[in-house]
């Protein structure tokens, strides 16, 4: 138990569930309130040293892209990045954070934790409801019973029969535990070192598009509610490493399919060196900036922060 408050962001599953944009509105929620969080993660994908050694606040280009996603979009909040996620939280207690917030920490049961947040995405909650390496679960259903908040998340790609269906199976299953439902909502298309647009610019208009996340379909949907077409669609593995020779094939095929706009997520493009980029009559190159917001059931998550956190004044 760390001499600070603990908020956990987890979830059951591999693959995305939209945990590094819940700990983003977690993070402003607390900031906000006049509190000073800092993150604590694991750093999959991160150069050996960083996730492999006990703890360390890295730098922008040794983080891994968690690490450089929140650091672009929170840049006064420090994150640590290491295996020993207790001595990180010690670390940032010492350098003057007074809450902590753990990204992907239901498993990691070293740590104390004052409050679980567990998200599930409501494109596929439980997958086929198998646990590794049958399925996608890390642990069975039941260890829900553990979480003091449920979120679905990307309940708008989602209809609503099924989101109240999801809702209906977590309150009988889990009695007593609130289930929260978020949402991603487009904010800007940002131009990879250059202009920052509306998110209906891309309406109507052919594109190619990439991702290296956990659940790469998430990405193809948005795009398409988005009245975006597709020319063609990759998807790489979750963290994947891009490299000169990657980014310069996908210019390649996005000119052989006749597209002048290549679309990635924010995740991939804080991987991508402006030097990698074919400025001189190549594709111009755009990620989507998202940001988390409750859709519904928000109280609960209200309540829990009223009590771990309460507005200074």
């Amino acid at each position: 138990r760390l001499d600070a408050p603990v908020i956990s962001v987890g979830n059951i599953t591999c693959g995305g569930t939209g945990k590094t944009p819940t700990v983003e509105m977690v993070v402003r929620e607390l900031i906000d309130r006049g509190w000073n969080p800092a993150i604590l993660s694991r750093g999959y994908g991160a150069p050996p040293g960083i996730s492999d050694g006990n703890f360390l606040q890295v730098d922008f280009n040794k983080g891994n892209d968690e690490y450089r996603l929140l650091s672009e979009n929170l840049p006064s909040v420090p994150h640590y990045q290491g295996r020993d996620r207790v001595a990180c939280g010690r670390e940032a207690i010492t350098a003057g954070a007074d809450i902590l917030v753990l990204d992907d920490g239901f498993q990691h049961l070293r740590l104390h934790r004052d409050a679980d947040l567990v998200l599930l995405d409501a494109l596929r909650p439980f997958d086929n409801g198998r646990v590794l390496p049958a399925g996608l679960l890390r642990e069975p259903i039941g260890a829900l019973e553990a979480a003091d908040l449920i979120a679905v998340t990307r309940v708008e790609l989602v209809s609503e029969e099924r989101r109240e269906a999801i809702s209906a199976f977590l309150k009988e299953r889990f009695p007593g535990i609130p289930v929260l439902l978020l949402e991603s909502r487009p904010r800007v298309w940002q131009e990879l070192y250059g202009e920052t647009l509306e998110p209906g610019f891309l309406k109507g208009k052919e594109v190619c598009a990439f991702c290296g996340i956990g659940n790469p379909n998430s990405f193809e949907l948005t795009l398409g509610k988005l009245g975006i077409r597709l020319a063609g669609f990759k998807p790489f593995s979750d963290h994947h490493a891009y490299d000169f020779a990657t980014v310069e094939g996908l210019g390649t095929w996005a000119r052989e399919l006749g597209v002048d706009t290549i679309v990635m997520t924010q995740k991939d493009a804080v991987k991508i060196p402006k030097d990698w980029l074919d400025e001189e009559g190549g594709p111009r190159w755009f990620y989507l900036s998202t940001r988390q917001s409750i859709s519904s059931g928000g109280e609960p998550l209200v309540e829990l922060l009223d009590k771990l956190a309460p507005r200074k004044s």
